[in-house]
């Protein structure tokens, strides 16, 4: 088999990876993850923006979140809503279209994981470990939604990629290419930046001090700097809550601080991979430990891959917030070692290589059938409902979990462009980013609240059942919908194939004196430290 066949076999087979992949992902408005319709949102805010191109960019905005408050566009890095928003414009806003974009990125991860691993081992295996990006339940998840941390780490892979080449190599293109490809990384997610110290490190173990001297890496260092410096500036001024996820968080989950912090990682590991492909890969680490190099891979090869697993995973434990996500921007080192241990430890390295595409198959068969994404359908149901009945120009309240799946799934019909949705949330509480780090209530009684919705123009509430009824004003908000003042028009229930505590929709018509022209409303981001003025219904 020729250099071009064996490439083409590979792109056809991931192709085919990627088909089952958008198959077996929700793709019809059931997001699961709160962050996802978010993103989604902000690349139709982009789309937007650039088809009005408005003169007060500022005012528009604003207006723009006003309309679908659910918008975090400052709050994460730019690039992937800037890829989305075109095939937004071609294809029309939609989950499906977004979710496209993600898995085009996907594409390009497995395929950079089988260019990476490719000099180190035979075709078989390479195209293996490409494909176990896509077999791993971890990635998997993670990957059939619209989430950043796949787009991100496409971006790092081919990023290493370029590394490699440049330490075989010494090409300063190759270089300068690296610090695109990390920098397109860091401005789909921000952890990326953390694989910055992973090229320094392996560029000094080649070339040692001869780097210090050589101008092509000052430049390369120089670009990387200035390239951050705006990233730097957006996450100070906007992003207060990834500060502080940083340095301090109340009950976090494993503190810095404590060995529970430093293992946290290392205890998901087999829920990310799969027990299989983790043994493959600590086999891998065992030799590497015994300074065994049984996969004959060149010292800044070995260094590549060490260095970007320890690195990252080092700087991930000091960070207070810990999601098992965040390290998928560690797995593909060891996805490499778990696709390079078989082939070099069996006799025969053909059948090496053929029983890790084994593992790799029935580690796919095991994601497909015990780990499938979790799908929560009702809120295009309810979107839909509204659109249907909700005069011109209305003002709709929705109160409930997952406010982001319902503004999205509003925002893809583009013949109720007109209706405004304002969250509940957002009306009688004040919220530090998240419940859990601190939340304000507003002193209204029933009444006043009643009448609140009624200057507000409110003509219809889409509502949980029990949404944060804890909290003293929203069990008022709740007892004001049934209340006299309202009446429930419908009932939608809330389907999916995990257990949830929104199993409900009911939406509530106000029976009471409308303001047809309630004029100007203003909310507080606290996520970005601003407050929003815009204008609602007519």
């Amino acid at each position: 088999m020729t250099k071009t066949t064996e490439r083409f076999a590979a792109a056809a087979i991931f192709a085919v990876g990627i088909l089952l992949l958008y198959l077996t992902a929700p793709h019809h408005g059931e997001f699961w993850w709160s962050d996802s319709p978010r993103h989604a949102l902000n690349g139709a805010f982009l789309k937007d923006f650039f088809a009005t191109l408005p003169h007060d960019p500022k005012a528009w905005a604003m207006q723009y979140y006003v309309q679908y408050p659910a918008l975090t566009i400052l709050f994460y890095p730019p690039l992937f809503y800037v890829i989305l928003a075109p095939a937004y414009a071609i294809f029309g806003v939609s989950q499906s279209t977004a979710l496209a974009v993600v898995l085009l990125h996907y594409f390009a991860l497995s395929y950079g994981l089988y260019v990476l691993s490719r000099r180190w081992t035979g075709p078989i295996a390479a195209i293996a470990i490409g494909l176990s990006a896509m077999a791993v339940p971890g990635i998997a998840l993670w990957g059939r939604q619209v989430m950043l941390e796949i787009p991100s780490l496409a971006f790092a892979v081919w990023a290493m990629v370029a590394l490699q080449q440049y330490t075989e190599k010494a090409r300063p293109a190759l270089l300068y290419v690296c610090v695109f490809l990390l920098l397109c990384a860091s401005y789909t997610k921000l952890n990326a930046a953390f694989l910055f110290p992973v090229l320094a490190v392996t560029i000094l173990w080649q070339y040692g001090t001869k780097a210090l001297r050589d101008k092509h890496v000052w430049l390369a260092a120089i670009l990387a700097v200035v390239g951050l410096i705006p990233m730097a500036v957006l996450t100070l001024k906007f992003g207060s809550a990834n500060v502080q996820s940083v340095v301090s968080i109340p009950h976090a989950r494993a503190a810095r601080d404590t060995l529970s912090g430093w293992i946290w990682y290392l205890r998901h590991f087999p829920e990310l991979i799969g027990w299989p492909l983790l043994l493959l890969a600590g086999v891998a680490a065992a030799f590497a430990i015994a300074k065994r190099n049984i996969a004959k891979l060149s010292r800044s090869d070995a260094v590549l891959l060490i260095s970007w697993f320890s690195i990252v995973y080092l700087v991930l434990s000091l960070i207070d917030l810990k999601e098992a996500r965040h390290a998928l921007l560690i797995l593909p080192p060891l996805l490499v070692a778990a696709g390079l241990i078989l082939p070099a430890l069996l006799p025969a390295r053909r059948a090496g290589e053929m029983l890790f595409a084994l593992f790799v198959l029935g580690t796919g068969i095991y994601t497909w059938k015990y780990a499938p994404v979790p799908t929560i359908s009702g809120y295009r149901e309810a979107a839909q409902w509204i659109a249907r009945h909700a005069p011109q120009n209305a003002v709709v309240v929705f109160s409930g979990k997952r406010d982001g799946s319902y503004i999205f799934n509003m925002r893809t019909l583009e013949n109720r462009r007109d209706i405004t949705t304002v969250r509940s949330d957002k009306l009688l509480l004040g919220i530090s980013i998240r419940r859990d780090l601190g939340v304000t209530q507003k002193d209204v009684g029933e009444a006043q609240i009643a009448r609140m919705l009624d200057d507000d123009g409110v003509s219809y509430v889409v509502a949980q059942d029990d949404f944060w009824t804890d909290l003293a004003v929203m069990k008022r908000f709740q007892d004001v919908l049934r209340s006299p003042h309202f009446k429930e028009v419908a009932a939608i229930p809330v389907v999916a194939n995990i257990p949830t505590p929104d199993r409900m929709l009911r939406i509530y018509r106000n029976l009471g004196d409308v303001n047809p022209y309630p004029g100007m409303i203003e909310l507080q981001l606290q996520i970005i430290g601003r407050d929003v003025k815009g204008k609602i219904g007519k």
